[in-house]
């Protein structure tokens, strides 16, 4: 009798979003670069880009997880080598390296680093003998997250240095830790960003003693707790003279982006005024101005989202977070089906850097979030970021299609 040969199981929802994103990106990066000068024709490139992304999220979506599981330690080492390479002899552009020239290809090692932390700590959050309510347990993934996340700080890139913590913290989550640790791990982040929110540590301290009563943690868990966000609230009143000049008009442009309307505020204000401009329908294709008198700057990676407003208007605007949440839906979805620690830890990072990288864009381009020079995943023009969003999807697709497996 003849075998009747199957396509395999994938998540269809998720592919159809991912290309209908694809495709919006195309054609949203031809219309950035029509304006005469140097961006002309990179459609064509990010067209070619995307046939070797389609080829590379096969291989990951093919190669069965159990491989990942197996070399993740090996992957993880390389991408560490290639991070400190990076900082030896890498590519600078903008006051900062972090490209890596090899022969005519141009790559950014730390986008390959977000997907081999993720591979390492499901390896280690799929042990057996990994229990998330021991305080001991809680540091070794802490150290697998802080060698790449301090070496792409130092290139500079904090936007993607901070995507490193979110996985983390999502796969801790994922991995059992109680919410409660989980908030007093997560408490000293929240001191930080108190301080320069508010001037004064007295919120946070308020909040902490709140957080203490509900939690009621262990005497070793609360005396850990005390001790660090005691150390954090010594060290941040210095932080901020140690932060780059360019940190630092980010984080003051963001509180007041009208300080500066001609330097630091310039590029929030254009956006703003891009997408404010394109009301319901949008200006129409090809037809907006921000982008069409060159206004609106690095409009085909970082603030791409304010074209595809000005452009499309509010309701393509919505289109493009719909299939966004459909995206992370569909992956968390594929996280609580899979039967295999190891996967299901595997897709709630994946997602979850994902996740962070569209949300901080989109907020950035409205002003509700610094400049942070992360690209939309998916849209922004970028051959490396292109292809690893691709290897990610295919990664989740590889947990569609083996989810009944254990």
């Amino acid at each position: 009798m003849a075998t009747k040969w199957k396509l395999p199981e994938i998540d269809v929802p998720l592919t159809v979003a991912a290309l209908l994103l694809v495709g919006i990106g195309l054609s949203i990066v031809f219309s950035a670069t029509t304006v005469p000068g140097q961006h002309e024709g990179l459609w064509a490139r990010q067209l070619v880009w995307f046939g070797f992304a389609l080829l590379a999220a096969w291989l990951a979506a093919a190669i069965h997880y159990r491989l990942y599981d197996t070399f993740a330690y090996i992957l993880y080492g390389i991408s560490i080598l290639l991070l400190v390479a990076v900082l030896g002899f890498g590519t600078s552009a903008m006051g900062a390296k972090r490209w890596l020239d090899i022969g005519p290809i141009r790559f950014q090692p730390s986008e390959l680093a977000k997907i081999a932390t993720v591979f390492v700590l499901a390896r280690r959050f799929d042990d057996r003998n990994i229990d998330l309510r021991r305080i001991r347990d809680w540091f070794p993934p802490l150290l697998i997250m802080l060698v790449p996340f301090a070496l792409v700080a130092k290139e500079p890139d904090l936007g993607t240095s901070l995507s490193f913590p979110v996985i983390l913290v999502a796969m801790y989550f994922w991995a059992g830790m109680p919410p409660g640790n989980l908030l007093l791990g997560l408490s000293p982040a929240v001191n930080v960003v108190m301080f320069f929110l508010t001037g004064s540590l007295w919120w946070f301290i308020g909040g902490f003693v709140v957080l203490i009563g509900l939690v009621r943690p262990r005497l070793a868990t609360l005396l850990l707790a005390v001790a660090v966000n005691g150390a954090v609230a010594y060290a941040v009143p210095h932080l901020w003279d140690h932060l780059h000049d360019y940190q630092k008009r980010r984080i003051e442009t963001f509180l007041n982006p009208g300080q500066d309307p001609h330097g630091s505020g310039y590029q929030i204000i254009q956006s703003k005024i891009a997408i404010g401009s394109g009301g319901l329908m949008g200006k129409g294709f090809l037809r907006g101005t921000q982008k069409g008198l060159a206004f609106l700057p690095m409009r085909h990676t970082d603030f791409i989202y304010s074209v595809v407003g000005e452009e499309l208007g509010l309701i393509g605007a919505l289109t493009v977070v719909i299939l966004y949440a459909l995206v992370i839906l569909r992956g968390y979805r594929l996280a609580l089906q899979a039967r295999n620690g190891f996967a299901s830890l595997m897709a709630v990072g994946l997602v979850s850097a994902l996740f962070y990288h569209i949300i901080v864009n989109i907020l950035m381009t409205i002003g509700w979030a610094p400049v942070t020079g992360l690209p939309l995943p998916l849209l922004s023009y970028g051959g490396t970021a292109l292809i690893v969003n691709c290897v990610q999807l295919g990664l989740l697709q590889n947990v569609a299609i083996r989810r009944q497996e254990y």
